[in-house]
């Protein structure tokens, strides 16, 4: 899918500071040691990442410092949000803001949640009012300064300035990426015209009694909560059949697509289910939304099973990179991905998973063996949850009726749920472009020397 960017250009004048020969030789100490970085860095871009963390930091212990400084003469020091709301007037956000980044020991954190400059200098002319010394607030208005100017020259916007901090600090990284990609599901879901509150993707895996050398797959798989948001949209799902070549075969060759889904489960559905139609092209099924399902009042469910007999190889294959798993790309905008993988106790024993997460780009799907495709890995901070073993103790709280569908499941194909131990990825808005992959280690054959 193509990559969109929005550039937010704004231009003003920076207001008219008080100049004292202290805010002088700040300015100058300041511009000198800029210089005296910024040629220590020369051209290697490690340094210079350095080099703006260093000064990062500087204007965050300058604004922690004078704003301090300033909060300190103020009446009924320490403040709570409620009393500078009512000393400066100011909205109980900013207040909340200002008193978490001076309270804050770390400058990148500092300049992280501290409000932009224009509302610091909107409380500093209301400090100036409150007796304030003249002295305190023109050196924090300088702070502010330094401030804007980081943002303006380092950045070009504050949301810039968040994501180089965001490297450096972990919990800021954990907020500017989830609301970035929430900021990518709104856009994303306007465009495509639909959306879903929850993507389930539960992935059971079983050796096959047929054939001791592969697995039996049986995936649980879709969307909860669906809408559409606007009409003449074309919401689409596809479906592709797991299936392993036999010698001689043409894998490319045109076959008829399965239907959608080899065993029903509308009965545990909290939505009524969604009404779709179906195109098929060669070995895929594209299944689109019916043009009637609109707003809030067509909410739906469309979660289906599709059982795949002896299509995962149980054991290792010859190769540097030999590990097997199942992945996850929801077909449309959703707030939650729920990832589960569920092994008998026989599949891949003694092998954790692993989570890894590419971005597709115009390379599309990407194989977890491909070692050309580890450019496209995407460094996140979810993980994978042990759930335990036994489906019945599986739980998921997007979906009351879970485990019942999974013994269903169990029930269809003769497997024993206590038999079964679970892993689990949950992911909050991840972006389109993301494939989800879990993998893991087969074991040796048992005839291998």
């Amino acid at each position: 899918m193509p990559n969109f960017a929005l550039i937010l250009c704004k231009f003003c004048d920076v207001p008219r500071l008080r100049i004292t020969p202290a805010t002088v030789e700040s300015m100058q100490m300041n511009r000198l040691s800029t210089v005296q970085q910024d040629a220590a860095a020369g051209d290697d871009p490690a340094q210079a990442s350095t080099a703006i963390a260093e000064r990062i930091r500087q204007v965050g212990h300058d604004l922690r410092r004078t704003l301090r400084a300033v909060l300190a003469i103020l009446p009924g020091s320490p403040h709570r949000p409620a009393d500078l709301v009512q000393l400066l007037g100011l909205n109980r956000d900013i207040s909340s803001r200002i008193l978490k980044a001076t309270g804050s020991s770390d400058p990148l954190e500092v300049v992280h949640v501290i409000p932009g400059p224009e509302p610091l200098r909107s409380v500093l002319r209301a400090a100036s009012r409150k007796s304030v010394e003249p002295q305190l607030i023109t050196e924090a208005e300088d702070a502010v300064r330094r401030f804007d100017l980081l943002i303006r020259h380092e950045a070009g916007t504050r949301r810039a300035l968040d994501a180089i901090i965001s490297a450096s600090l972990p919990n800021a990284r954990e907020r500017f990426e989830l609301a970035s990609r929430q900021a990518i599901f709104k856009g994303v879901s306007q465009l495509r015209g639909a959306q879903a509150e929850t993507w389930l993707s539960s992935t059971l895996i079983h050796p096959s009694a047929e054939d001791p050398a592969h697995h039996d797959v049986a995936l649980l798989h879709g969307a909860l909560g669906m809408q559409r948001l606007r009409p003449g949209v074309t919401v689409k799902f596809t479906y592709r059949e797991l299936v392993v070549p036999e010698d001689g075969e043409d894998e490319s060759a045109e076959e008829e697509a399965p239907l959608l889904g080899s065993l029903k489960v509308d009965q545990f559905f909290i939505n009524p289910p969604a009404r779709l139609d179906a195109h098929q092209a060669g070995k895929v099924m594209n299944y689109t939304l019916a043009e009637d399902c609109l707003g809030p009042r067509s909410v739906a469910d469309m979660l289906v099973v599709d059982h795949h007999p002896a299509v995962l190889d149980r054991y290792v294959l010859p190769g540097p990179r030999r590990k097997k798993g199942t992945f996850v790309a929801p077909d449309i905008p959703v707030k939650t991905l729920i990832f589960d993988a569920l092994l008998h106790e026989d599949a891949y024993p003694g092998s954790e998973a692993e989570l890894v997460v590419f971005e597709m780009g115009s390379e599309g799907m990407a194989q977890v063996n491909d070692p050309t495709r580890d450019i496209d890995r995407v460094d996140v901070r979810e993980s994978i949850e042990f759930l335990g073993r036994d489906l019945r103790r599986f739980y998921a709280n997007e979906l009351a009726t879970y485990t019942e569908m999974l013994l269903h499941i169990c029930r269809r194909y003769g497997w024993d749920p206590a038999s079964f131990r679970g892993y689990r990825c949950r992911i909050q808005y991840p972006p389109a472009s993301w494939q989800v992959c879990m993998s893991f280690e087969p074991p040796m054959p048992p005839d291998a020397s």
